[in-house]
């Protein structure tokens, strides 16, 4: 994949005259491109060219179906005047499919520029379908038809990067941050940025970023007033800046690069210091190339306790919630369902859960079998505390709620964007359960619990 401002090449003649005739249908039609000469020539690798629009209030790609062959290059071209971008839906690709970095682009803001994407070994034959990720709302989407091709299919689940990163599996992100104390009384932690493999899903690795090598990074526990210093090795192949999102920070803490500092560069380190303010659910993540770096796996959630809870907002302990829906696919704590941890309480059990959205899209999360009490909107207490069964949350947005469930059983509590909880077909043609599903089982000691065993279909 490159970017780069667009500048058109001349063709030249290889043993006869060589026409390419880039045909762009609009609406729903297909592009292609016709080459004249024998079946060598049509058999060639290709360039496709799609154009992202936004004029006249249609904000859309010039093509929504795109047919490619393997070695073929479909360059995506800036024509609008709002940012855009192509981000494929991964519960959409087919099975065993990953892509790497080329989950989602970067955003495209000046007129011209231009994305492309190779169609590698890494794509398999199957439909891919594509967002722009600010835009997905207007239905700015499409579908990518992937056959044949002159280069072989790689095995599913691997990528030509795949040997140059650790591959964690069995793990969990959100594990709670050690740290030492200086002789001032500082808390000192230790963050280090690094590209890894990491298990969305039983068996699928996914290329990713990641804080100490998990996903979300490590939970960061401190309380009102506390001061910290967390130092952040950058151990990529590209810059970084770490930001301290909902803290209140000195301007050359806040991790902006350019503005408020110089970006750490590959395997330096750069030492973030301030005093724990205020309390709240916070978060962190990458401020440098965040749209690539961000929603590749670099977040994490800072907790800053209140010193003297009142006696609402005290429950018997709480779990954390981070939504994201980049390159790792509809995620919930960087894991696709099945494979999110569930929260497991007992019936009058008061569980507060933190719930963050660190993901590009907007996620209605509805809960089955009851209700639940919003009590804080990042990070400050609201006046009202609100039942809801619903609870849209916003990019960057945070919300403490306190789970008190009326009734035992197993009860999921899923994104209402349905197509963020499908996964791909079965054998049988049939739509699997994937992607952002949680579930809280709830031990009343008398109501059968599910069988988890059995989750393809919901």
């Amino acid at each position: 994949m490159r970017t780069h401002p667009f500048t058109p090449k001349r063709g030249a003649a290889l043993g006869g005259i060589l026409l390419l005739i880039s045909i762009l249908a609009i609406g729903g039609l297909t592009a292609w491109n016709v080459v004249a000469g024998d079946k060598a020539d049509r058999d060639a690798p290709r360039v496709i060219e799609v154009e992202m629009l936004d004029a006249d209030g249609e904000i859309r790609f010039s093509v929504e179906r795109i047919e490619a062959r393997r070695g073929d290059v479909v360059r995506f071209v800036q024509r609008g005047d709002m940012p855009h971008n192509v981000q494929f839906v991964r519960n959409s690709a087919p099975a065993g499919v990953e892509l790497g970095d080329a989950w989602m682009g970067p955003y495209l803001s000046k007129k011209d520029e231009v994305y492309e994407v190779e169609i590698d070994e890494r794509f398999a034959d199957g439909e891919y379908e594509f967002v722009c990720t600010p835009h997905v709302g207007f239905e700015m989407r499409g579908t990518l038809v992937v056959s044949g091709g002159i280069v072989e299919a790689a095995e599913p689940g691997t990528s030509r990067t795949a040997h140059e990163r650790p591959e964690i599996v069995g793990e969990e992100g959100l594990q709670e941050l050690q740290y030492t104390v200086a002789d001032d009384g500082t808390k000192e932690f230790h963050l280090t940025a690094e590209r890894i493999r990491w298990e969305t899903k039983e068996g699928n690795l996914a290329d990713a970023m990641a804080y100490n090598r998990m996903i979300p990074g490590p939970l960061i526990r401190v309380t009102e007033g506390d001061r910290v210093r967390i130092t952040v090795e950058n151990q990529m192949d590209e810059p970084h800046t770490t930001h301290w999102h909902g803290l209140f920070v000195p301007n050359n803490m806040d991790g902006v690069p350019g503005i408020s500092q110089d970006p750490i560069e590959p395997g330096d380190a750069f030492t973030y210091e301030f005093v724990a303010d205020p309390a709240g659910t916070r978060l962190y993540h990458s401020h440098f190339n965040a749209a690539s770096q961000e929603a590749a796996g670099l977040y994490g959630m800072f907790v800053i306790e209140e010193q003297n809870p009142p006696a609402s907002r005290q429950v018997d302990r709480e779990e954390q919630w981070i939504l994201g829906d980049g390159p790792l696919g509809y995620v919930i704590n960087g894991k696709e369902f099945p494979l999110i941890r569930p929260i497991e309480m007992k019936l009058g059990e008061r569980v507060k859960l933190r719930i963050a959205n660190l993901g590009g899209m907007y996620h209605p999360m509805h809960m089955h079998g009851g209700f639940f009490t919003v009590v804080a909107k990042d990070g400050f207490a609201m006046d009202g505390p609100q039942k809801m069964n619903t609870l849209s949350v916003a990019p960057g947005e945070t919300y403490d709620v306190i789970l008190d469930p009326q009734f035992g059983g197993t009860w999921i509590w899923h994104c209402h964007v349905l197509s963020h909880v499908t996964g791909p077909r079965d054998a049988d043609g049939n739509e699997t359960a994937g992607g952002m599903i949680g579930v809280v089982i709830v031990d009343d000691g008398e109501t059968r619990l599910a069988d988890m065993s059995n989750h393809t279909h919901h």
